[in-house]
């Protein structure tokens, strides 16, 4: 977060809904889909002004990955609620929980919780698991 006085630049991540899958794409399993929306955002007194850089991700339940939808037109249809299948073609693998280190050690995530963290810190801010 930057901040000087009234105004700042900060980052925000939003859970917009949950999508039921019968088979998942990416692993062939039954579970869930969570579609978030992350941007940043100037504010006034904490006022959004205007936000950019907004990117759109897909976690899965059932096969512990996150990933980032390339496609904007299918991001934007399930952002409003549209059932539309998702394709390998319109995701790029972003994180995968199974396969990464964790030990934390130079991480921008924290390898208890999964949330972003600064790589200065010593400690998740979230669960409080010590980092590296």
């Amino acid at each position: 977060m930057f901040f000087i006085g009234i105004f700042g630049i900060e980052e925000k991540a939003k859970a917009i809904r949950q999508i039921d899958v019968e088979i998942c794409p990416f692993c062939t399993r039954k579970g869930t889909h969570t579609l978030f929306k992350v941007y940043n955002y100037f504010h006034f007194f904490f006022i959004p002004i205007f936000r950019w850089n907004t990117r759109y991700f897909i976690q899965t339940s059932c096969c512990s990955k996150i990933y980032i939808i390339t496609n904007p037109e299918l991001a934007h249809d399930l952002e409003r609620g549209a059932n539309i299948s998702i394709t390998l073609a319109d995701v790029e693998l972003f994180r995968d929980f199974q396969t990464t280190d964790h030990s934390g050690v130079g991480s921008d995530f924290c390898p208890n919780c999964g949330n972003r963290v600064s790589k200065n810190f010593l400690y998740c801010p979230y669960c409080g698991q010590k980092l590296g």
